[in-house]
């Protein structure tokens, strides 16, 4: 019996083609490549870093928008974040990675977060500086 094609590929350059979306990720987040959690500002510097170091050899990696980042979401896959908790991420991505992303969706101030514990979007004030979270980059093609 074949076995069954995976929606996931892994390249050997750091990143991960979504087969059903046709978008590359970042294989890390910006957790696993910081060690910490950003800011909305630290989340945008991070993208102009990741670009600016042709990553993938490639300068355009954005945060991905809200539908983008829910369809990483898959109430079937179990991954851990830094903290050993449950995430639903595919395992094809590495685990100890951050438990949401920064999205491009802005509101005013707030800009949207999507937690892969429960796949639920949140509103969060951009110049909050206590609160912090991972992104998951992504770019077309």
């Amino acid at each position: 019996m074949e076995k069954p094609k995976s929606r996931f590929i892994k390249g050997d350059n750091g990143t991960i083609y979504d087969s059903m979306t046709s978008l590359t990720w970042k294989a890390n987040d910006s957790y696993l490549d910081l060690e910490k959690e950003v800011s909305w500002d630290e989340a945008q510097e991070y993208v102009k870093q990741t670009n600016a170091e042709k990553f993938g050899g490639h300068t355009d990696w954005r945060l991905p928008s809200a539908q983008e980042a829910v369809s990483l979401y898959d109430e079937e896959k179990l991954n851990k974040d830094f903290k050993s908790g449950d995430i639903h991420l595919d395992s094809i991505f590495p685990p100890g990675g951050g438990n949401t992303t920064w999205t491009s969706e802005e509101r005013g101030k707030e800009s949207q977060i999507l937690f892969y514990v429960n796949g639920c979007p949140y509103w969060y004030d951009q110049n909050d500086k206590t609160i912090s979270h991972a992104v998951r980059l992504v770019r077309r093609g």
